[in-house]
């Protein structure tokens, strides 16, 4: 069936290859395309004041960048630090402990053979970079599908970082509740703003469901994780000029 489904294509590609001309590429396109999507306004009260227009690039392969995108965060975060000695790295066993013959007993060399308790690790954890690289580009197009696919849940904030005059977690949960987030600690709240504020920041960091990012630590985990992402106005201005058209 699968032969069968490819037959078209392979036709058109021996054609091509007979007329001089390239073959079309059977693989996946990932190029990029502009789309747009409406953001709901809000200011501090809660109150909707308007919509946004906004306009980012998506993946045509979306799915697969993004996903490539995550594992690559979740690899990057192991340390790898895990290792178990062997029988050359464990310490002593370097006399044989008893003689080779005579004794009834198995041939020993050393004490410390993976065999003994106190001996050395037979295929045990060592010392590894789990790193994985992405292109620039490849990372910076799936941060922007990403935040294009999280539209539906995103909500935009005036003047965000002005509502903190001092930190006072009590004030970032009733912002929340009047945002309708939950404040229930099941669901994950993400908010977005340009650069760090410090009472914003004191404000959010007691509360366990708010992940409070800056646009210099974005990543596409913690908006896949987020069921509602409240970004601020100046926030949205920089990812319009970073990842739209």
């Amino acid at each position: 069936m699968l032969l069968r489904s490819l037959l078209p294509l392979l036709v058109v590609a021996r054609a091509a290859a007979f007329a001089g001309c390239a073959a079309p590429s059977l693989a996946p396109s990932r190029h990029s395309a502009v789309q747009m999507g409406a953001v709901a306004v809000v200011g501090t009260d809660g109150a909707k004041t308007g919509e946004e227009d906004v306009a980012l690039k998506v993946a045509n392969a979306g799915a697969y960048v993004v996903h490539r995108k995550v594992v690559a965060e979740q690899a990057n975060m192991r340390l790898g630090t895990a290792m178990a000695k062997t029988r050359s790295e464990v310490r002593g066993g370097g006399r044989k402990p008893y003689q080779q013959k005579g004794t009834g007993r198995a041939r020993r060399g050393s004490s410390r053979s993976p065999l003994l308790v106190g001996g050395g690790k037979s295929f045990g954890p060592r010392q590894k970079s789990y790193h994985i690289n992405m292109n620039k580009k490849e990372k910076k197009l799936a941060i922007s599908t990403a935040l294009m696919g999280a539209l539906p849940r995103m909500t935009l904030v005036n003047e965000l970082e002005s509502q903190f005059s001092a930190p006072k977690t009590a004030e970032m949960r009733a912002f929340l509740e009047r945002l309708e987030a939950d404040t229930s600690g099941k669901e994950n709240t993400m908010m977005l703003i340009k650069e760090r504020h410090e009472n914003t920041y004191l404000s959010a960091r007691n509360i366990p469901y708010l992940n409070l990012k800056t646009l210099d630590n974005i990543n596409a985990r913690d908006i896949l994780r987020a069921k509602k992402l409240v970004v601020s106005q100046s926030a949205m201005a920089t990812i319009k000029e970073r990842y739209g058209a």
